[in-house]
């Protein structure tokens, strides 16, 4: 590509260095938003350049700095290269973009711009918001539990909370958090549990590996490796292994759902799925297909919870915001038709995000929980 072919696009984050993870969510968010200005999207980047007083500080080897540059770009991973500066500021972020190419039409009459967009959910929210609020609220709920981090594999990711109820023999409720299976962690969803353990469930929050390092389908492996740790835990966590009752939002829609028919793993009573995405077809015309290991169509199907027939001992429901987009509300109600489920509760005046919010309170979210779960 000709030094012709690209441009450049810069955001400042002008921020204390007290936490440098928020100015690099900061400085990143502002230049997800030039580039939009621009007509560009994150996929269209090149490379990208991080200027500061201290590079180090922002070096995505650290974890801190990898979760904060998941929360904006997701899985996405161009050549990153550091820039000591001088200049009154914090951190500057540049993009290297290249030229758009023109859009066909590619998968049921739209364009891949329309599919970013109709899968976009994080245009909905101001998402330095929503993690803001999530990562406070997550530290919250888990400050002064005793059985967190509790290792489910071998790998780094493979590792859930484990929040009891007071009796042993309750039900488990099994948190699968979304962020297109490139971003968030447990950590920032405990308190969306915090409905369900009122109600006398023992809660599971789960976390797995992030693509692209780890690809989709050792993703829903890990997963079943997650539930298996749990009933054979049991007895010494203290819940009833035949009372396990699955719920994920977004991507976490997807796993539940898989974990669902998977039949190599525990087989769950019920299975809640929000705003979830069933049909991953139109993912692979975009960047995350190859970063989350959609490589051919009959993988993609084989991933795809909507082609495959419902356990019929799984009670299942569906839910979404009203604020979703028209792509993630059709999704739902496919799903739900394929599925045989009733169709989809649609919480008018939520978003993508904010969702979950009532999840923590009585309302209609937190009573189809409690009705798909047979636990009233």
């Amino acid at each position: 590509m000709s030094r012709s072919d690209v441009r450049v696009v810069r955001a400042e984050a002008r921020c204390s260095m007290a936490d440098p993870a928020d100015a690099l969510r900061i400085a990143l968010a502002d230049l997800m938003t030039a580039l939009a200005r621009e007509g560009a999207a994150p996929g269209d980047v090149r490379q990208f350049e991080l200027a500061a007083r201290d590079p180090l500080a922002f070096h995505l080897a650290r974890r801190d700095m990898d979760l904060a540059w998941r929360e904006v770009c997701g899985g996405l991973r161009r050549p990153v290269s550091y820039v000591r500066s001088d200049a009154n500021l914090c951190l500057r972020a540049e993009a290297h973009v290249g030229r758009p190419v023109a859009d066909a039409v590619v998968w049921r009459g739209m364009t891949r711009a329309e599919i970013a967009r109709g899968y976009n959910a994080r245009a909905q929210a101001d998402m330095r918001q929503v993690f803001r609020r999530w990562n406070y609220d997550g530290m919250e709920a888990r400050a002064g539990q005793g059985g967190l981090d509790l290792s489910y594999g071998r790998a780094r990711e493979e590792v859930l909370d484990f929040y009891p109820a007071a009796d042993t023999s309750a039900p488990l409720w099994v948190f699968l958090h979304g962020g297109y299976w490139q971003a968030c962690t447990k950590d920032q969803h405990g308190q969306f549990g915090e409905g369900m353990r009122a109600r006398g469930f023992a809660v599971a929050q789960l976390d797995y590996g992030l693509a692209p390092e780890t690809k989709l389908p050792e993703i829903v492996a890990q997963i079943r490796r997650a539930l298996q740790f749990l009933v054979a835990q049991s007895a010494s966590l203290g819940f009833d292994p035949a009372r396990i009752h699955l719920a994920g939002h977004s991507a976490g829609a997807q796993l539940a759902a898989m974990a669902a028919i998977d039949p190599e793993g525990p087989r769950p009573a019920s299975a809640l799925l929000l705003s979830g995405i069933f049909d991953l077809a139109p993912l692979g015309f975009l960047p995350m297909g190859a970063l989350i290991g959609l490589d051919d169509d009959a993988k993609t199907r084989s991933l795809s919870p909507l082609f495959h027939p419902r356990p019929l001992d799984v009670r299942v429901a569906v839910a979404l915001g009203g604020l979703e987009t028209d792509e993630f509300k059709r999704q739902s109600a496919e799903f739900a038709m394929a599925w045989g489920a009733a169709p989809p509760l649609v919480v008018e005046g939520r978003h993508h995000f904010d969702l979950l919010e009532d999840m923590r309170d009585p309302g209609a979210l937190l009573d189809l929980a409690l009705r798909t779960a047979g636990e009233e």
